[in-house]
């Protein structure tokens, strides 16, 4: 017994440095892994086709580059604009790095640009890049780019998410998103089985679909303030083939 004993105070303090290996072992390792993609939607509002949206993700010499951009007409109104997010991936999150935003048509054009300076932990705003007064926060996401992030959340599992998201003036707010449901939708691209994603507020209203056969590809986006559609953007093509997917 007192061998025993012995032999347990000699083993045991290894166990101990070895059990919190283990467990983090057993944790699941955050997803790093992004598809490359280069998508077209049809632009639907009210069930009617108003024009055309493109979304792509590539690879950079430094990281990712996320872009959007649509092309819509109803009567008289005319908008054409396009996004891009520029960031890196860090232990499996998004981290932005410049976030760009181009508005052209009926009405005034618009501008806005926000780079984020890691190392100064130093947010600029507009083409002059001026310092904007808000303390460091490494949650950040960019309005394009936590779409990524959602991605990569879905992929680890979870179900609900909430973001830190700099608007195109540099001012932060908080998205919320659930998993809802899952759903068959039938696309201008074909059927799909989808996860519905929602994120509602008190004056606008989001859903957005993503279907995990397409490494959860955004495959439709539909959008609602006050109650009143303002978009519908459905997926019609992807690397360029159209037609049902395989």
């Amino acid at each position: 017994m007192t061998r025993t004993m012995t032999k347990w105070r000699f083993v045991a303090p290894f166990f101990l440095l070895l059990t919190p290996l283990l467990l983090q072992a057993e944790e699941p390792a955050p997803a790093q892994s992004l598809t490359l993609f280069d998508a077209k939607y049809d632009a639907f509002r009210s069930g009617k086709k108003l024009g055309e949206a493109k979304r792509y993700l590539k690879q950079t010499d430094s990281g990712y580059e996320l872009g959007y951009s649509s092309d819509v007409s109803f009567l008289i109104f005319d908008d054409k604009r396009s996004e891009t997010s520029w960031f890196v991936l860090q232990q499996g999150r998004v981290q932005p790095q410049r976030y760009l935003m181009q508005r052209t048509g009926t009405g005034k054009d618009r501008y806005y640009e926000l780079n984020l300076d890691w190392s100064q932990q130093q947010l600029l705003v507009g083409k002059k890049r001026q310092p904007k007064a808000l303390p460091w926060n490494a949650q950040w996401l960019d309005a394009l780019g936590y779409q990524t992030q959602l991605v990569l959340d879905l992929k680890a599992g979870k179900t609900d998410f909430v973001y830190q998201v700099l608007n195109r003036d540099g001012n932060e707010r908080e998205y919320h998103y659930k998993k809802a449901s899952e759903e068959l939708v039938l696309l201008p691209y074909g059927k799909l089985k989808t996860i519905r994603i929602e994120r509602t507020e008190k004056d606008k209203q989001v859903l957005a679909w993503v279907a995990p056969e397409l490494d959860y590809l955004l495959v439709r986006l539909w959008q609602a303030e006050d109650g009143v559609e303002q978009f519908d953007i459905q997926l019609s093509e992807l690397n360029g083939q159209t037609g049902s997917p395989k």
